[in-house]
């Protein structure tokens, strides 16, 4: 009875302040807006295009050169935006039907790039001119430009080289003047197909899910939430014992099952907190492996605060290295970012703080 009527005299003292259950009921709240915020329907990496003399009715309608036609200088663009608007990879390729419209894509982050093609690009390839045929817009932000500008490129090229391949045929190779009778551009477009995709020739594509690259999916996004719950119930520990220090200034409250109520308490009152965040952030690990990992790292934080105590007998001193231990957590345990991946020599310091052990179990 003396145990219960402990426990309720420490657990009253938070619960007269409206301010501890407003921040601990506010907490699931603010992961489901979180969360709901993150969450997007799909996932996709969109780079957008323009090019000048081919419009969507172009495609839509089916003239699209290189299918049923030989290519020439002309009609190349046609067949470019065919193959970039048809492209299914890692990325998609967008038309739009303005400079404008590429210009805003990116801006508001529609797209991670996009590309203005000049209405010559192909005559002017072929006479040797190669500077400023091709504008790219970007964000800052984009990490996926370098990849998609060889997508790009590679696309560009595969008919620049069969018009560059037919023009050498019919002015400069030694069949130049016998060119018309042995041979004409849709036969060379076959064998130029056959050879180009050929296992003899070297080429590669980039594969895999939009997910494995965008930097903003919703499993980075949630990630630091585990990390600041960890943070969150050791710093419940700790403030736990400041208030042991206020009642251990009466000699009747220093003794050791008020030293334990006091640090224990408010780590009780956070642990359904935190496992009700974990479920709506939806990263569980399951119920099971989650309760027992929590039940471990709350006892962990209750004898580490413990310890603490028993080395720091002022409650001045104590206050004073709270905010240092907390952002020492921050900083060397992986909560936004695992800093001895920048700086291996600094990974021994994790080993000091007990948010680096629960993080790193998942």
């Amino acid at each position: 009875m003396k145990f219960l009527r402990l426990f309720y005299m420490l657990l009253k003292q938070y619960i007269r302040k409206p301010e501890c259950l407003l921040l601990l009921l506010s907490l699931p709240v603010l992961t489901i807006l979180f969360s709901h915020v993150s969450k997007t329907e799909e996932q996709t990496i969109q780079a957008v295009c323009y090019i000048p003399s081919v419009t969507l009715e172009d495609l839509d309608g089916g003239v699209v050169s290189g299918l049923n036609t030989a290519i020439h200088a002309d009609t190349a663009l046609t067949s470019l935006a065919h193959k970039l608007s048809s492209y299914d990879g890692l990325y998609t390729f967008r038309l739009c039907a303005s400079e404008q419209e590429v210009y805003d894509a990116v801006a508001t982050s529609r797209a991670e790039c996009g590309y203005i093609f000049s209405e010559t690009l192909y005559e002017e390839l072929l006479s040797g001119n190669l500077k400023g045929l091709v504008t790219t817009v970007a964000s800052p932000s984009t990490t996926m430009l370098p990849v998609i500008n060889e997508t790009v490129y590679s696309l560009v090229f595969e008919d620049l080289a069969l018009l560059s391949l037919e023009r050498y045929l019919e002015e400069d190779s030694v069949i130049s003047t016998e060119y018309d009778i042995l041979y004409d551009d849709e036969m060379i477009e076959e064998l130029y197909q056959k050879y180009m995709l050929g296992d003899s020739t070297f080429h590669f594509e980039y594969d895999g899910s939009p997910d494995d690259y965008l930097l903003t999916t919703t499993t980075v996004l949630l990630s630091p939430i585990r990390g600041l719950l960890s943070v969150l119930m050791l710093l419940s520990a700790l403030t736990g014992a400041i208030s042991y220090y206020r009642l251990a200034e009466n000699p009747v409250f220093d003794t050791w099952k008020v030293r334990v109520g006091c640090i224990a308490i408010p780590v009780l009152c956070t642990f359904p907190v935190m496992l009700l965040c974990i479920h709506f952030a939806g990263f569980s690990a399951g119920p099971g492996k989650e309760i027992c990992l929590l039940i471990l790292y709350a006892a962990a934080c209750v004898l580490k605060t413990l310890i603490l105590t028993l080395f720091t007998k002022k409650r001045v001193i104590f206050s004073s290295l709270l905010p240092l231990l907390i952002l020492a957590c921050l900083v060397f345990t992986p909560v936004f970012i695992d800093i001895s991946v920048f700086l291996p020599a600094l990974k021994p310091l994790s080993y000091l703080f007990l948010p680096y052990y629960y993080l790193r179990v998942f």
